[in-house]
């Protein structure tokens, strides 16, 4: 399992919460309720890496993408796991 940021912001309204992640530029999704937010960040993660975005550096490698909360209104920040398959080993 790999973890990944997201940022979750809500509208100017409140009714949405707008999903996005440092560390894949333009994939974002979004939420009607909180308690939304993490399922809707797992499946917009999980599709874009389905589509073909690459994998990078998790959490756990000790990667934090760069990313600025000055730019959020209100943000909650998130991590979201992705279960990544495991390669075989080349014999």
């Amino acid at each position: 399992m790999r973890n990944y940021i997201a940022i979750a912001e809500p509208s100017d309204d409140g009714t949405t919460w707008w999903i996005s992640f440092p560390d894949f530029p333009g994939v974002t999704s979004a939420a009607n309720r909180p308690e939304q937010i993490a399922t809707q960040a797992r499946d917009a993660l999980a599709s874009a890496v389905e589509a073909g975005a690459l994998l990078p550096r998790a959490i756990e490698d000790g990667a934090l993408p760069a990313y600025d909360l000055a730019e959020y209104a209100n943000p909650l920040v998130l991590l979201v796991p992705y279960a990544a398959p495991v390669l075989a080993a080349a014999e």
